[in-house]
């Protein structure tokens, strides 16, 4: 069982999201948020905290858990949590992901996998999510269950 995170972090005052392009791995070519597997002895905040600095170069200041979603046809469960508090200087580490602040009313979500397209609007709208999607071994949907 492989858990994980994912960080949606907002730019309240410019109105911007950081998001990511993955360059390599499952979701190469498709866009979402910084994230990551859990490290044995870690807690998911750290988790959190932990894989958005090395993706984004960022320190998140007040992540909030949001939400839980499964995908068991790839054994990844991962918690979602959202930050409007950060520091650093963003950099991207090229081999892996292209990091890029994102106007919110411009979401990419023609970019997205079909799960990401399906909770970022209940998140973004504040609503928690809890769902497990089943996808078939070629990444289409198959069905969306909420937990």
């Amino acid at each position: 069982m492989k858990q994980a995170s994912l960080s949606i972090i907002e730019d309240i005052k410019n109105h911007k999201f950081l998001m990511i392009r993955h360059h390599r791995g499952i979701n190469k070519g498709c866009i979402n948020f910084p994230g990551g597997k859990q490290e044995p002895g870690e807690s998911m905040e750290d988790c959190v905290r932990r894989e958005t600095l090395e993706e984004t170069g960022l320190t998140i200041l007040n992540p909030v858990k949001v939400g839980y979603v499964e995908f068991p046809r790839f054994d990844y469960y991962v918690h979602i949590y959202k930050s409007t508090k950060f520091s650093g200087k963003l950099h991207e580490k090229k081999d892996e992901v292209e990091t890029f602040w994102q106007d919110a009313d411009k979401i990419p979500y023609e970019q997205m996998r079909a799960a990401d397209r399906d909770f970022l609007p209940d998140i973004l709208a504040g609503i928690p999510v809890n769902r497990r999607y089943i996808y078939d071994d070629d990444f289409k949907l198959l069905d969306i269950i909420n937990l």
